[in-house]
Order: C-alpha cells, then sequence, then structure tokens
C-alpha cells in the first residue's frame, strides 16, 4: 500500500502532466484571423514598416510585408484588414 506523501506526490505529477499536454495543446492551436489581427495590430511591426518606408510604399513591399507577418506566425489573416492597420499606422506616422 502507497503511503499518503507518496501518493500525493504521483497525484502532483499527474496533474504536472496534464498541465503540460494541456500547455503543448494551446501552443498547437491555430489561432484565427481575428485573433491574428488584434495580435498584429498591438505588435510593433505595423508602425516600423510604415516608417521604415517614410509612410509611402509599392506593391512589392506590401507583399513583401505580408510575407512577413507570414514567416512570424500572423496567419491566417486578412490582407484587406491588414492594409486598414497599415493605414492608420501612416495616418499616425504623417499627422506627427
Amino acid at each position: 500500500m502507497e503511503s499518503k506523501s507518496a501518493s500525493m506526490k504521483n497525484t502532483g505529477k499527474t496533474v504536472a502532466k496534464k498541465h503540460a499536454l494541456k500547455s503543448v495543446r494551446v501552443a498547437e492551436r491555430v489561432l484565427s484571423v481575428d485573433d491574428n489581427l488584434k495580435r498584429l495590430s498591438k505588435s510593433p511591426i505595423p508602425m516600423n514598416f510604415v516608417k521604415k518606408h517614410n509612410g509611402a510604399w509599392n506593391h512589392q513591399d506590401w507583399l513583401d510585408f505580408l510575407a512577413e507577418i507570414d514567416a512570424k506566425g500572423y496567419s491566417p489573416i486578412d490582407p484587406d484588414r491588414v492594409g486598414l492597420i497599415l493605414e492608420a499606422k501612416k495616418a499616425s506616422f504623417l499627422a506627427r
């Protein structure tokens, strides 16, 4: 028969394993388009892009930006709404 302290240790290990598995599942979860847009808009990435291009960019710059955010894990994402985020950051940048 197991002692009470040994039983508690096993229970603690089981809880730790369950917590670790839950953390892995959360990390593997794919974020929604809305989640990614919220994360992106709160990050410095869009404003850094606007500053780097001094508030003006071409189509290739835009495609490169989309590829950059995809590589950084902001996928899936709605490019039209990303454009709106950039335009808002651009307006803020140019107003300074």
